[in-house]
Formats: C-alpha cells, sequence, structure tokens
C-alpha cells in the first residue's frame, strides 16, 4: 500500500493542503481528521463504509450530534495508521461535494434506509429539523408504498438517534407496526438479518460482547469490509486479556484469506505499542515481520516500550537490532531510550550489548554522556570488561599525565579521532615520545591519511637514528 501522508483539496477556487491528524471509525462510518498547513484550520473528511463523502472545515461540533458521538465512541487511530492511506488510495478526493447534490447522489447509491442513516452524520452541518424532515419524508413516502417494516426501521432510526423529537415515537406506536417490535427482542442472529443497520449500530455498542464482534465479523464480511473488521480486532485484542488468543488468529486470519491486503506489520505494531499487557504470539511475530522489512529502529522502540525489562527471551532481538541500526537514528533516540536488563542477563550477554552501543554512544555524544547514560549498569554489573573501562576512561579524562593511557582506552573503543587527539597531546608534552608517534602513525592510517602517517613514521625513524 502506497502510504499517503496530505491530502490536496481544491476548495473555494483555492488549493487546500492538508495532513491528517487522526481516524475515527464507528458504526459504519469513518471520520479523518486534517489540518491545514499551519495547523490552525480544522477539517472533518467523512466516509461511509471507506466511501467517501465529503469534507467540511470544522470551527465547532454541536454537543448531540452524529458527528460528535463518533469522535467520542469510535476506534480512535493514529494517522500513520494502514487505514488512513486504505482511505487516500481508494478514493478520489479532490474536492468537498456540496451536501445538496451529495444527498441527491447517497439517494440513488444507497436505500432509503442506509441513505437516512448516512444523512445524519451531517447534523453538525445542518439543522437538526431539516434532517428530519428528510427523513420523515422518505418514511412516509415507504408507508405509502405499503413498506410497513421498512417504514418502521426508519422510525426507529429517528427515535433512536434523535429521542427528543415526538414525531418518530409517536408514530411508531400505531397499531400497524405493533408486529415488528417483538423482533428488536430477539436474537442477534436474527437482527443482523432482518435488519443489519440495527444490529451494527447495537454491536458497536457492546464490542466487549464477544457474540456483537462475531456478528459485525459476519456483516462485514459479507459485504467484504475488510479493513473496518481488522480494525475491529486489532481494537478488540488492544483490550484482550494477555491469554486470550482469538481475536489475534481471528486478525491474521483476515491477512491470511486475503493476500493482497497490506499494512500487516503497522497494524501489529499499533496494537502492540496501545497494549498494557504485551501479547505473546503478537509480539513475537511483529518482531519477526520488522526485522524481516529492516526497521530496526521499530523494533528497538517495541523492546523498550514503557522502559520494560529487556529478557533472556528477547535477548537476541535486542542484539541483532543493534547491531543492524543505523547510529545517526539511534542516537536521536537515546535521551529518552534506556534498556533495562533483566537480572537473567548475564555480564557476558551484557558485555556483547555494550560492546554494540558504547562505541556508537563515544563517537555521537562523548564521553562525558556516556558515562552518564551508563550509571545505571555500573552497580548491576560491576565485573563487564566494556564499563570498567569507560569508568576508568572517565577518571583519565581530566588528567593530562594521562593521556597515553587514555587514548589506548580510546583506541580499544574504536573512536580513533580521540585517541589521535591524545597521543598528539601527549606528543606536545614529549616530542620525542616514539610511543605516541607509533600510534600516531598506526592511526593515520587507519583513518587513510596516508601522507600524515607517512610523516610520523618520517619522525619515528629520525628520532631512532638520534638515539
Amino acid at each position: 500500500m502506497t502510504k499517503m501522508t496530505s491530502i490536496n483539496i481544491q476548495h473555494d477556487k483555492h488549493s487546500l493542503l492538508l495532513e491528517p491528524t487522526g481516524l475515527y471509525t464507528y458504526q459504519g462510518f469513518q471520520v479523518l481528521e486534517a489540518k491545514n498547513q499551519d495547523q490552525t484550520d480544522c477539517y472533518y473528511l467523512l466516509f461511509y463504509k471507506t466511501a467517501y463523502l465529503t469534507g467540511k472545515h470544522t470551527i465547532k461540533i454541536k454537543r448531540s450530534s452524529r458527528l460528535s458521538s463518533i469522535l467520542q465512541n469510535g476506534i480512535s487511530l493514529p494517522p500513520t495508521h494502514p487505514f488512513v492511506s486504505y482511505l487516500l488510495t481508494h478514493n478520489r478526493i479532490h474536492t468537498f461535494p456540496a451536501l445538496n447534490p451529495l444527498w441527491e447522489k447517497v439517494q440513488k447509491k444507497h436505500s432509503p434506509l442506509e441513505a437516512a442513516n448516512i444523512l445524519t452524520i451531517f447534523d453538525t452541518y445542518m439543522k437538526k429539523e431539516k434532517i428530519i424532515k428528510a427523513i420523515k419524508e422518505l418514511a412516509l413516502k415507504l408507508r405509502r408504498d405499503g413498506q410497513l417494516f421498512h417504514t418502521f426501521q426508519m422510525l426507529r432510526l429517528l427515535s433512536d438517534l434523535y429521542p427528543s423529537h415526538p414525531w418518530a415515537p409517536e408514530m411508531s406506536k400505531n397499531l400497524q407496526y405493533q408486529s415488528y417490535q417483538s423482533l428488536y427482542q430477539s436474537s442477534l442472529a436474527t437482527l443482523a438479518i432482518k435488519d443489519p443497520l440495527y444490529a451494527e449500530q447495537y454491536c458497536y455498542e457492546h464490542l466487549e460482547d464477544k457474540t456483537c464482534l462475531a456478528t459485525l465479523h459476519q456483516l462485514m464480511e459479507k459485504e467484504g469490509r475488510i479493513m473496518e473488521l481488522l480494525c475491529l480486532y486489532a481494537h478488540s485484542l488492544i483490550h484482550d486479556s494477555p491469554s486470550d488468543d482469538l481475536n489475534y488468529k481471528q486478525l491474521t486470519t483476515l491477512f491470511t484469506e486475503n493476500p493482497g491486503l497490506e499494512g500487516k506489520t503497522d497494524i501489529l505494531a499499533h496494537v502492540a505499542q496501545a497494549r498494557a499487557v504485551p501479547h505473546d504470539r503478537l509480539w513475537k511475530d511483529l518482531l519477526a515481520l520488522l526485522k524481516n522489512e529492516g526497521r530496526y529502529e521499530d523494533a528497538l522502540l517495541l523492546l523498550t516500550k514503557n522502559n520494560s525489562q529487556i529478557s533472556t527471551k528477547n535477548f537476541p532481538y535486542l542484539l541483532e537490532i543493534l547491531t543492524h541500526i543505523d547510529p545517526s537514528k539511534y542516537v536521536k533516540m537515546l535521551e529518552n531510550l534506556r534498556l533495562p536488563l533483566s537480572d537473567s542477563i548475564s555480564p557476558k550477554e551484557a558485555q556483547s550489548i555494550f560492546q554494540v552501543v558504547i562505541p556508537i554512544l563515544l563517537k555521537e555524544k562523548g564521553l562525558e554522556y556516556t558515562n552518564e547514560w551508563l550509571m545505571p549498569y555500573y552497580n548491576q554489573y560491576p565485573t563487564v570488561p566494556i564499563l570498567l573501562k569507560i569508568k576508568k576512561m572517565a577518571v583519565l579524562k581530566d588528567d593530562p599525565d594521562q593521556m597515553y593511557a587514555l587514548g589506548e582506552l580510546y583506541y580499544q573503543m574504536k573512536q580513533l579521532n580521540e585517541a589521535v587527539e591524545c597521543f598528539n597531546w601527549e606528543l606536545e608534552l614529549d616530542p620525542t615520545d616514539t610511543r605516541s608517534i607509533k600510534w600516531l602513525t598506526k592511526l593515520y592510517l587507519e583513518l587513510g591519511m596516508v601522507e600524515e602517517s607517512k610523516s610520523y613514521q618520517y619522525m619515528y625513524h629520525n628520532l631512532q637514528k638520534g638515539s
């Protein structure tokens, strides 16, 4: 899936560039929140069953509106979620269609009940009375056509969404609709067949109920609404107990059964980051996916989420990640990153980690920062050789008489430039120090500075002749 990160809209004869800031999905609707480049204006792009409707510049949302309900009760997703890219790549979003022609289009494309349901999403932007009047006209037409059950469905929709308006509740008390009342006391399976719209709305209000989730699965699978279904299982998985594996199996099965479906890694990463307690199977599968895709920075963030301790089980992942990670990107994460190692990690294993981390820290942040960063580990691993060396270097760095010893330690840490500085300092104090000259000959050669290396080699031979 090609990830789209911005939306170009032609609005009021001007070009508008919007950046997604969040997505909400609820009861068949998707609401994509986006802001202009200055982050001063907020827009909501509205979708129904992943099909684009229109967008609106929004300053204020009516408290009891359908839009407010979606934003408050819907499944909230970050702008980086694959569902955002899916919506933007599967729809032509170039303008904000006006509501009147859009309403005509909606009525042609959808059943009267679904059209009425879609119309309610605009009750922040239209007067509620106008929406109720339009739905009332649809209901009366259905009654004139003898479609009493569909009329009752419309009345029920109005009553549920706008209970303070008296017309629909009063009308539904008519004796001709009494036979339909009992249907809504029957099983969800029956309701899903007879009134799938009502069943879906009810199930979204009770997502913690496994029967509701199973019903939504049947409804959405029948209509091919796979991305919505993925989000449902991901949402449920976030709130699962650690031992509950059913939602994870359902989620991964959707990818297996839909080989063209992309975004598995990102969806699993979203779940892993949002879960309070790790899910063992998801954790293992996600780390393998991130590794295979070369996304080592993401894998490192996952392993160190909430400063979680690195266990023996996760240690091999950590070591592999650190050996592949881009040092410059890694260093940017250091200020907020710690690698808390559990007591089950042996000193030998810890040494292998620090051999990777410490040279990067020294190169990018310097000795003082590295020593400070390692403080929590000095007591945990008092005998680890590389930690002892850093402690020693921290002591030597302020002693001018110890530059030779510090230079040797810098070389052992693969910090050639710092080692050069130390040996040059030593040579300034004693220009006849052949040991420092030999080191500088070697270091400049390793740095690829051949002429400088030859100069110190020449200096060394002259001193040898003169001795």
